[in-house]
């Protein structure tokens, strides 16, 4: 599937890839994030690479299916998952 977006990237255009998922309550390693990162950079180019959640955190206050501490946890693995991909692409 990147292979197909890679194809079809428009010029300038930025690519967020999903590295997290807000419904899971488990908490992704950043070692788990930064090969999802890997995996993506082998199909897009990186420096118009980004990293995101798979579908968004609930923006609603009665919505308690992820709880704020597993939600910063999931946050905190995607900033430091993305940094070590970074690193190791050269970034």
């Amino acid at each position: 599937m990147l292979g197909v977006v890679a194809d079809h990237l428009p010029p300038g255009a930025r690519v967020l890839v999903g590295v997290i998922d807000p419904l899971d309550p488990a908490v992704e390693t950043p070692e788990q994030v930064r090969d999802r990162v890997l995996t993506a950079a082998r199909y897009l180019p990186v420096d118009r690479l980004g990293t995101c959640d798979d579908s968004g955190f609930a923006p609603f206050a009665d919505d308690t299916s992820t709880s704020r501490d597993t939600t910063f946890a999931k946050i905190r693995a995607r900033i430091e998952g993305t940094a070590l991909a970074a690193e190791q692409l050269g970034l």
